[in-house]
This record gives C-alpha cells, structure tokens and sequence, in this order.
C-alpha cells in the first residue's frame, strides 16, 4: 500500500509524473440540511466506520430536532475530528452501509470530484496519507477535549500528490483485491481457531483419545 500510494512503486503501463492538488480540487464540502428530517443518526468509529448510534452507545444521543444535522448520501464522506488510538489525525469514512444518514455538524462532510476515484481515496484515507498534512494544521488547543482544532479552510487546503484517474483505478482494484483475500483469509483463521478450541475440550477433558 505505502509503496503503491506513494508512486514509489509503479505498475506497468503508467510513467507520468503524479501530480499535486489542493484538496478543495478534488474534494466539495457538503453541507446539506436535514430538511427531511432522516432519523438515520449515525457516528464515525474509527475501526468500524459509519455505525448506528443507539448501536454505538447503545441510547440515542442526538438531539430532539434532527433539522440542523447534516443529511449524507451514500458513497459520501465524513471526517471525525476526534482522535483514537490508531487515528491519531482522525478518521476519514465513506458512507456505504446506508442510502441516506445523518450526522453531527462537528464532522466535516465531503464528496470527491470526478477526477479522482472514489475506492482510490478509500485506500489513500485507511493508508493514514493525509496525516503527514494534518499534522502541519491540527491546533493543539482542541486535544483536551479529544477534538482536534482544524478549520475548514484549512481542511479543504490540504494537500495530496495522485496520479491520473486511470492509475488510481488500477492502484485501488490491487488493493481491492489484496483486502477481498486478507478477508477470506481472516476468515478461515477464525474456522480454525474454533475448530482448534473444540478439539482442545476434547482432548482436554479426555472425550477423545490418543491413539499410540
């Protein structure tokens, strides 16, 4: 991943220079009033991405009147601001578990412009690139409260070196790939797990016998 979203390593067939954009280039803020008042509430966890919040919590926190919430359609973004262990700048999530949710004015909501690929971007946001560029503009002031200090402004002025549409497409179906088969993989580890905890009960409490 760090090599292949880095340019370092290169697949055959793409050459050209990688280009650098500012990220109000590739990126539109969305800030959508929940005028339909979608009770879709929904939070940003870090490791598990877009999750329900009476799930989350296990209540309802959001407030009374769902009109001043942002309304996120899918295969939209969300930048939490807060800081957790392995998201030290925060977590960028792409909403696709739901058509339609709504989320707290505190995240930073964004769509991706046509020139980028939006699994592309998936793969650069769970890489951590943007936290090199989120360091330089993260005000320290905000981590008491767990919420780092970024403006918008200074949000939608980051910036991030890609290649051209094509390549990130061809970058991202590796990529792609490689996390289908990791899965695939984790999931088999975990059939064995089960299947090595059964035996050892066997064994353990001598229902089943060695034979020597």
């Amino acid at each position: 991943m760090q090599q292949l979203l880095s340019g370092k390593k290169r697949l055959k067939g793409f050459s050209g220079e990688w280009k650098e954009f500012v990220f109000s280039d590739i990126a539109k803020r969305i800030n959508r009033k929940n005028t339909e008042l979608n009770d879709t509430v929904v939070t940003i966890s870090a490791q598990r991405g877009f999750v329900l919040q009476e799930d989350f919590f296990n209540k309802r926190v959001a407030s009374d009147t769902l009109l001043n919430y942002t309304l996120v359609h899918k295969g939209e973004y969300c930048y939490n601001k807060s800081y957790s262990n392995g998201y030290p700048m925060g977590a960028f999530k792409r909403l696709d578990a739901f058509d339609k949710a709504v989320v707290t004015t505190l995240y930073i909501c964004f769509s991706l412009k046509e020139k980028v690929d939006t699994n592309f971007m998936n793969q650069c946001f769970d890489a951590g690139k943007m936290i090199p560029e989120l360091m330089k503009i993260a005000q320290e002031g905000g981590r008491a409260h767990g919420l780092l200090n970024i403006s918008l402004s200074d949000f939608f002025g980051l910036k991030l070196k890609i290649p051209n549409k094509d390549e990130q497409i061809a970058i991202a179906t590796i990529l792609i790939n490689a996390d289908e088969e990791i899965e695939i993989l984790n999931k088999k580890l975990f059939r064995f797990k089960e299947q090595k905890k059964g035996l050892m009960q066997q064994l353990l409490t001598g229902k089943k016998r060695l034979k020597f």
